[in-house]
Parts: structure tokens; C-alpha cells; sequence
């Protein structure tokens, strides 16, 4: 056997998609539809890599994986990030039969492989393990499955953007999934799939030298990562987002320094009345913890102008919008930090729960507020 940069990098990435499955399969926390997907995405790609691999550092010849180990994964990938993509997004929804058949292709060629494996193992094919028909049938699956992703990713895609689209507007009831990163992982899918079509055209097309996959072998590598270490984070924050709604909802629970009565809102009252208005709409409808709260979505709720808005606010509080919102924000998270029910979760899904967009933006508001980092002010809360 041979090896070269390039096949160590595959084969290590191989093997952090059997260690990532490993680590879905064996936690209880991570048990869900969409996750289910992702593990079977990543065994996919894996075994994919590690298919096309093994011929390449001279483990077996070409014609002997074609003849008794060939798997046509390529035709069941998309399918499955389909149903990942539609799961992350909607976990509740049923997947309907019609959808179900986006597994036939793989399922008719699996059954075809099988079929001329079992005539080689019967010596039928021997002189010519990979005859004209099988061979016609593994090219056409392999243009089939680059046209066949092209489509469906493009079609995650779409539902992803309408998704976004449909759920712009804050829903404290729902935890909405953050998004952003599943396009830029789509979008990075889509352009190795091109990749994979002009390869796929050059192998077929073109006889001048010959045609090298380390890039899309590479390419599968770093996504078995990405999709490992970004599948157990995402999910595991939303995981725990969730438990900390739930235990707020059914505790009728309101945490905040504002908070002097029973009515969720602050008895104090200020010189002007719009500045009770939104500290009341603050307090009682939480709005707060909407990470996509803007100055100009709160003046059109109490019917002023951002500006007029954002001059009272000055004015009144001698503070500006933004700062006034992570005020609230701050206390929220401080109450949650506190709190030793919510120690098992997360420091992120505490921010993020808390109504900031993101670990690093919340770090920093954290500490500027309080001087210390929230696993500082968690510690000395504990040791106190």
C-alpha cells in the first residue's frame, strides 16, 4: 500500500465520521429525527471516502470494490440531507410517502449490485468481474446522482431561505433555529456537487490524463467535520434552549430587576409615558429576548417615529436604545446563570435564550455590563 498527503488527510477524516456517529449513537441527548439524518449523512460520506479510497493506496483494485464492495452511495446522500434539512427546520413534520421515494434510485441500483455481485460469487462473471451492463449501470448511476443532488440541494436551499423568510417575526413560544450556518453549509454542498459533475464529466468525456478526485474526496472529508462538529453543537444548543423555555414558561417565571410585582411589569412610574409603554411592553410581552429586536420594530409597536423613539429613550434613561435592551438581556441571563437548575446547560444557549445573537456578542455585553466573563460571574456565583 502507498500513502500520500492527500489519502492521510481522507482517511482521517474517515475515521472522525465513525468516531462522530459514535458519539450521536451513544448519547441520549442527541437523539432526535434530524439528528438520526445527520448520523446516517456522515456514515455515508465516510464509508463513500473510504469506498473509493482503499483502491487508491492499494488496498484492492478498482475492479475488485466495483465487483464485491461497491455501494451506491452517491444516489442516497442528497436524499438523506433532504430529510436533515427538513427535520432541522421542522422537527415535528411527518414525512410524507410520496417524499419516501427520493430512496428509490438508491434502493433500484442497490438491488442491481447486489444481483451481478451474486453472479460473481456464482462464477457467472468471473473472467470480467465489472461486464458491459454493470458497468453502464454504475456510469449511469453516477450521472444520475450529480443531476439528482444538484436538484435536491438546490431545493434544501429554497426551503431554508422560505423558511427564514416565513419566520422572520419573534415567537417567544418557539425556539427558531439559527440558519445562517445551514446555508453556508448548503451553498458549500452545492459547489463540491458541481465539482463532483465536472469531475464525473471529465472521467467520462475526456481521455487526455487522468482524472483526480482528492478534491471532492477532500471536500467530503472537511464536511464529515463540519457536519460532526456543527450537528452536536447546533443541536445541543437548541436542546437546551428548549429545557430552559419550558422550565420559564411552567414556572410563569419573569426574570428581571425591573420586576417589583406581580404583574410582570415595572409599578415605577416615569415623566413620560411612552417610556412606561415600552417598559411595560418589555416586561410583559418580553420582547427583549428576541435577538432581532430593533429600535424601529418597537417604535412602529408604540406608534413613534425610531428617531423620537431613540431621543426620549435618551433623554429619559440617558442611555441609548441598544444599551437600555441589553440591560434586560443582561439581568435575564444573570438570573439564569444563577439559578442551579439551569447549571447543566450551556453558557451559549443561556446567551442565546437570554436575547443575544451570538456567544461572542453576549461575552462581550456580559462583561462591559458586570466586568467579569459569565463563567467568572457563574463560578463566583457557585462559590459564593
Amino acid at each position: 500500500m502507498t500513502f500520500n498527503i492527500f489519502n492521510i488527510l481522507i482517511i482521517v477524516g474517515i475515521i472522525q465520521g465513525f468516531i462522530f456517529t459514535g458519539v450521536f449513537l451513544f448519547s441520549k441527548k442527541y437523539h432526535a429525527k434530524s439528528t438520526f439524518y445527520l448520523v446516517a449523512l456522515i456514515v455515508c460520506y465516510s464509508l463513500g471516502n473510504l469506498m473509493y479510497i482503499l483502491p487508491d493506496i492499494g488496498a484492492m483494485s478498482l475492479w475488485t470494490m466495483y465487483g464485491y464492495f461497491y455501494i451506491p452511495f452517491a444516489s442516497i446522500d442528497a436524499p438523506i440531507l433532504y430529510f436533515y434539512v427538513i427535520l432541522f427546520l421542522y422537527p415535528s413534520k411527518k414525512i410524507l410517502t410520496i417524499e419516501k421515494l427520493l430512496f428509490a434510485p438508491f434502493i433500484i441500483v442497490l438491488i442491481l449490485a447486489l444481483f451481478f455481485r451474486v453472479r460473481l460469487f456464482l462464477g457467472l462473471d468471473a473472467v470480467d468481474p465489472i461486464n458491459s451492463t454493470y458497468g453502464a449501470i454504475i456510469v449511469y448511476t453516477e450521472m444520475f446522482s450529480v443531476v439528482f443532488s444538484i436538484v435536491l440541494i438546490s431545493i434544501c436551499l429554497h426551503k431554508t431561505f422560505e423558511y427564514e423568510k416565513k419566520n422572520k417575526q419573534y415567537d417567544k413560544t418557539i425556539i427558531r433555529s439559527d440558519i445562517k450556518w445551514l446555508k453556508i453549509t448548503l451553498s458549500i454542498i452545492l459547489l463540491f456537487t458541481f465539482l463532483w459533475a465536472y469531475l464525473t464529466f471529465r472521467n467520462l468525456y475526456v481521455t487526455s490524463g487522468e482524472t483526480i478526485y482528492y478534491s471532492l474526496w477532500l471536500g467530503l472529508a472537511l464536511m464529515i467535520y463540519w457536519l460532526g462538529h456543527i450537528g452536536v453543537y447546533k443541536y445541543g444548543i437548541i436542546a437546551d434552549r428548549n429545557k430552559i423555555r419550558k422550565y420559564v414558561n411552567e414556572k410563569n417565571t419573569i426574570y428581571n430587576k425591573h420586576t417589583n410585582n406581580s404583574s410582570g411589569y415595572s409599578s415605577s412610574k416615569h415623566t413620560n409615558e411612552y417610556i412606561d409603554a415600552l417598559e411595560k411592553l418589555l416586561l410583559q410581552e418580553k420582547i427583549y429576548l428576541d435577538s432581532n429586536l430593533t429600535l424601529d420594530t418597537v417604535a412602529s409597536n408604540l406608534n413613534l417615529s425610531s428617531s423620537y423613539l431613540s431621543k426620549i429613550i435618551h433623554n429619559e434613561l440617558n442611555t441609548s436604545f441598544p444599551d437600555y435592551l441589553n440591560s434586560f438581556r443582561i439581568e435575564e441571563a444573570k438570573n439564569y446563570l444563577k439559578n442551579p437548575d439551569f447549571a447543566k446547560y450551556t453558557i451559549v444557549s443561556i446567551g442565546l435564550e437570554a436575547g443575544f445573537n451570538s456567544k461572542s456578542s453576549f461575552y462581550n455585553v456580559f462583561k462591559k455590563y458586570t466586568g467579569k466573563t459569565p463563567m467568572a460571574y457563574k463560578k463566583d456565583i457557585t462559590t459564593a
